[in-house]
């Protein structure tokens, strides 16, 4: 992985951490896609200083080609004129040129092939780039998804929570209703015991409350006191 690309690697890491914290995605998205280009810029603009040095030692490597040519034309014409020791130093002036031309070929197939490489990288990032802007209102939607997601599971935790008022609450009623209940249960033992008094005269009491006894009762308690003599 180039510089490039893990430049642009941590810049997404970092937009992505941010947006696992952010209040409002649309927000920091934008200044991630900001953030993005900038690093783009920049990133063109080192590539363009890596051109601009291949392309010198290309323009050197074809300066001493053409000098390396210009120099065995000069041995051939001074051959052709009978000066062969001219023609050897002119041969050996090309030989200079065409050991220099060696070196920058090296140097300029070296740097065509790392600016080769980084052109490749700039294109990928600008399609990576685009492909987040492409992914930004799918990102901002999964975000409020999630919050939404979050809210109705805290939402959820406040209702289980409140089970307990609730729990409170019924245990309450029942025990109010276990009150009531023994409180009548009080009541009708009251009225069963009479209150400890003499059974055998509430009876009685009883028995006048209803209203007396009749005519004919009456005339047979009183037979019946006439016969026993306690009239």
């Amino acid at each position: 992985m180039s510089i490039f690309s893990r430049i642009f690697k941590v810049g997404q890491a970092a937009a992505n951490k941010a947006i696992d914290k952010m209040e409002k995605p649309e927000i920091m998205l934008e200044q991630a896609i900001r953030d993005k280009d900038k690093q783009i810029m920049e990133a063109k603009k080192s590539v363009q200083g890596c051109i601009a040095t291949e392309r010198q030692t290309k323009a050197m490597l074809e300066k001493e080609k053409a000098e390396k040519l210009s120099w065995e034309q000069k041995a051939e014409m001074a051959l052709k004129a009978g000066k062969e020791e001219l023609a050897v130093k002119a041969l050996q002036r090309a030989t200079e040129h065409e050991q220099k031309m060696t070196t920058l070929e090296t140097q300029w197939q070296s740097q065509r092939a790392a600016v080769d490489e980084l052109k490749k990288e700039i294109i990928k990032m600008g399609d990576e780039l685009a492909e987040f802007k492409r992914n930004k209102d799918f990102i901002i939607a999964q975000s409020k998804a999630a919050q939404v997601k979050k809210d109705i599971y805290e939402a959820k935790a406040r209702i289980s929570n409140n089970n307990k008022a609730d729990d409170l609450m019924a245990r309450m009623k029942a025990k109010a209703e276990r009150q009531s209940y023994e409180a009548d249960a009080a009541k009708e033992l009251s009225e069963v015991s009479g209150g400890g008094g003499d059974a055998l005269e509430k009876e009685f009491e009883s028995m006048g409350a209803s209203g007396g006894a009749s005519v004919e009762v009456n005339d047979k308690l009183a037979a019946l006191k006439a016969k026993l003599g306690t009239a």
